[in-house]
C-alpha cells in the first residue's frame, strides 16, 4: 500500500496495493512555508510507483494526498498546467512551472524535491 509519511510521525494511507513486480520510488519532498501552512509539515516522504515517477506525477500525488488543499498552489484553476510561479528543485536542478509544462522530468529513487514560489518585490 502506498503511503505518505509526515516527518512528525503522522501518516496518510489509502492508495491501491502495489504488486510484487512494481518498482517503488522513495522521494523526499521539502516544502516552502506556503505549503507548510497547508500540510502542517516541512518535509514529507512519498512512495511513487515508477510509472508515476515524474515531477508532475509527484505534484498530482501531493494534491490528492492533501485532499485537494494544495491544488491551487500547484496547478492552474480547473486544469492540469503547473502554475508558472512554482519553482521545483530536483536535487541540484531547478525548474519553473513554465518549464515543467513543456517537458517531462523523471524522478529516481531517493531524489530530493523542494517546492518553492518565486518572490518578487523589495
Amino acid at each position: 500500500m502506498k503511503r505518505l509519511d509526515w516527518c512528525d510521525g503522522a501518516s496518510i494511507s489509502g492508495f491501491r496495493h502495489c504488486g510484487c513486480d512494481t518498482v517503488t520510488l522513495k522521494i523526499e519532498v521539502e516544502l516552502s512555508p506556503v505549503f507548510q501552512t497547508a500540510l502542517q509539515s516541512s518535509h514529507v516522504f512519498i512512495e511513487l510507483e515508477e510509472d508515476e515517477g515524474t515531477v508532475k506525477g509527484l505534484l498530482r500525488h501531493l494534491s490528492t494526498e492533501s485532499g485537494g488543499k494544495i491544488n491551487s498552489l500547484l496547478f492552474e484553476e480547473g486544469g492540469d498546467s503547473i502554475l508558472s510561479g512554482l519553482m521545483v528543485m530536483v536535487n541540484n536542478r531547478v525548474f519553473t512551472g513554465t518549464a515543467l509544462n513543456k517537458q517531462m522530468i523523471r524522478l529516481r529513487d531517493k531524489d530530493k524535491v523542494s517546492l518553492l514560489y518565486f518572490v518578487s518585490g523589495g
